[in-house]
């Protein structure tokens, strides 16, 4: 649940019901989890790629690979 400006809690979901509604919270907190995993996962994959670029891209002799 968020804050709001009287500081109490804002319910996210105040049409369903407690359960439903803890429900709700727990999936969209899921959600955002997952997203900054996917989100991390994609960072790493670039970190990797990145060196590898570099050493093809760059060299004494990189103008003789093919």
């Amino acid at each position: 649940m968020e804050s709001s400006g009287w500081s109490r809690p804002r319910e996210s979901h105040s049409h369903l019901c407690e359960d439903c509604q803890s429900r709700a919270v727990a999936a969209q907190a899921q959600a955002e989890a997952d997203e900054r995993e996917r989100r991390e996962q994609e960072r790493r994959r670039q970190e990797a790629e990145e060196p590898g670029a570099a050493r093809k891209a760059g060299g004494r002799l990189s103008r003789f690979r093919t």
